[in-house]
């Protein structure tokens, strides 16, 4: 089964052509790399499949469903690139930002219950973050915020998780560990994994397959 599929896509800002009769398909399961230089595409091409964008013409569908029909983006969690220098303008602690994506959920009162504290929680164990959890997030180091950020992907039990490159202005070693825990999530769990990165010499050894995008075409 695909969970993407992509077909003959076109896009542009205002008169530039940004993607150019694309064509794509991402299987159950896989774990993939987007790669390619600044501004062929990468960005776009995941705001297309977020539903951030509207395509020029062609075809999007998402498990099954045409892009214009697809309604449950719950079954997609999105990790955005850290960026050091933008912090979260009010104190949160870790906690407390994982069961922020179950907002949904929380019912008449808006508040998170125990139950949803509790997945929140054991989230954050399994990111080995337990003596973090409740530490403000603009305290951690990139890559334990990258940690934090999969697990409020996960805690709505995503089918596809997608991640904007992730390991940037993260250390070696740390590089090291998340991908390894992304490997896990993608070998243990069968989550379909897209990955944007410009690293692909550290993450090429885990993937099961690389699209390479050049001037708005997949080369």
């Amino acid at each position: 089964m695909n969970v993407i599929e992509i077909k003959d896509l076109n896009f542009s800002y205002n008169k530039d052509h940004i993607l150019k009769d694309l064509n794509l398909n991402i299987k159950d399961g896989e774990f993939i790399s987007i790669c390619g230089q600044n501004g062929c595409g990468k960005s776009t091409l995941l705001k297309l499949i977020l539903g951030q964008l509207k395509k020029d013409s062609g075809e999007i569908r998402i498990f099954g469903k045409k892009i214009e029909e697809f309604k449950s983006f719950y079954k997609i969690g999105y990790v955005p690139q850290v960026n050091s220098n933008k912090k979260i303008a009010f104190p949160i602690t870790n906690l407390e930002y994982v069961c922020l994506n179950m907002y949904s959920r929380f019912g008449f009162l808006k508040l998170p219950r125990k139950h949803h504290k509790d997945k929140a929680y054991d989230l954050l164990c399994q990111m080995n973050l337990k003596d973090k959890i409740n530490k403000p997030f603009n305290e951690l180091s990139g890559g334990q915020q990258q940690r934090v950020m999969i697990a409020s992907a996960l805690v709505n039990d995503p089918e596809l998780l997608i991640l904007d490159e992730p390991t940037v202005g993260i250390d070696k070693e740390s590089k090291k560990e998340f991908l390894e825990l992304l490997n896990h999530i993608n070998k243990k769990h069968n989550i379909t994994i897209i990955i944007v990165t410009h690293e692909l010499e550290i993450i090429e050894k885990y993937l099961d397959n690389v699209v390479k995008l050049e001037e708005g075409r997949i080369c």
